[in-house]
């Protein structure tokens, strides 16, 4: 796969793939963080078919999810990004966003998020980009207000009545 990165002052983002899935099946499994993400804790064979579609939809697309990892160490933090949505009448692409526990609340989702929905002015061509909020999620709403995002109406998607935000236009 070719490996854009992205830089920021305290993180490297590179393309989450199957070189993740260590780090990645045990951010998923950890039911803490996953509480409001569509489907759960997920197990690694569930976490590696998700990574293989992302390293296809960064080769057909040229954008995808991101592995963030700390600049200095290389620790794994998360992953972020942009993912198809076929649910949501009217959008193309979802913004996501998961952290590991132990950097919440220290401004590196914020950080991570500038930093992709930036880069993404260049690589995806639609005019704007939803996100999906659970909404018992608390901190949901207001991180993605915080990074540019306004919310719609509420949507039933994914089985769920989930709140619905999007970006400005990006063009």
């Amino acid at each position: 796969m070719d490996a854009p990165s992205l830089r920021t002052k305290r993180l490297v983002l590179l393309p989450l793939g199957s070189a993740d899935l260590d780090e990645a099946a045990a951010l998923f499994a950890d039911p803490r963080v996953m509480v409001h993400i569509d489907g759960g804790a997920r197990g690694r064979s569930i976490t590696s078919r998700l990574l293989q579609a992302n390293e296809r939809c960064w080769k057909t697309e040229g954008w995808g999810l991101w592995a963030i990892r700390d600049a200095t160490s290389g620790a794994f933090i998360g992953q972020s990004g942009l993912q198809r949505i076929p649910e949501l009448q009217d959008a193309d692409v979802e913004f996501s966003m998961v952290i590991g526990r132990r950097n919440w609340r220290l401004g590196i989702a914020t950080e991570a998020a500038n930093a992709i929905l930036y880069d993404a002015r260049g690589r995806f061509s639609g005019n704007q980009i939803h996100a999906l909020v659970h909404p018992d999620s608390a901190a949901g709403g207001p991180f993605l207000r915080r990074i540019g995002f306004r919310r719609d109406d509420d949507q039933f998607v994914r089985g769920e009545t989930l709140e619905v935000w999007h970006t400005q236009r990006l063009g």
